[in-house]
């Protein structure tokens, strides 16, 4: 695998502020992991991915009856995007998928496990959410959030992490068996 989109030239941790930025990103995160749960976050995280493909799939051209003639500008996309997130956030516990996946109320998991999920959901959502932003915007982000979140690997890295730590990262009580 070729990691030359990794420059790590461009990030200077020296200063404090540098650090302090992570740490309160972590404990912010943290905080929102333990508030959500574990299967709130699943959810949030399935809801992101659904949303996603929805707001990338609309068929903006054929939408003329509405007077479109283009895809709209990008702000519009992502409240669109976020919008359709939170309502996949409080339809899937009302479907099958509540069943399937086991989502029911706000599940448990180690601090760490939550910790995992709650960094992954909050990349993920800006991850999609820059990927809306035309190349202008992007262009004018900061060296470490060009290198996080900007370009093809670490777009695929962020829609792979979370599918992998769901698939990888089980709940105290998800000992599944298929003998049910």
């Amino acid at each position: 695998m070729n990691l030359a989109f990794i420059n790590l030239q461009n990030i200077s941790f020296s200063g404090s502020w540098d650090w302090l930025s992570a740490l309160v990103f972590l404990a912010v995160a943290l905080a929102y992991g333990l508030f959500m749960g574990r299967n709130r976050l699943v959810a949030m995280m399935l809801g992101a991915y659904f949303s996603f493909l929805l707001t990338r799939a609309i068929p903006w051209k054929e939408l003329s009856w509405l007077g479109l003639k283009a895809a709209p500008v990008s702000t519009t996309q992502i409240f669109i995007f976020l919008a359709l997130v939170l309502g996949f956030y409080f339809a899937i516990p009302h479907s099958s998928l509540r069943h399937t996946m086991r989502l029911g109320g706000k599940g448990s998991g180690a601090w760490w496990q939550i910790l995992i999920l709650s960094v992954l959901q909050i990349g993920l959502i800006l991850s999609m959410i820059i990927a809306f932003l035309p190349a202008k915007v992007t262009a004018g982000l900061s060296p470490l959030a060009q290198i996080i979140f900007v370009g093809p690997w670490p777009y695929f890295m962020w829609l792979l992490a979370p599918i992998l730590a769901i698939m990888f990262l089980r709940g105290r009580q998800s000992q599944y068996s298929y003998e049910e």
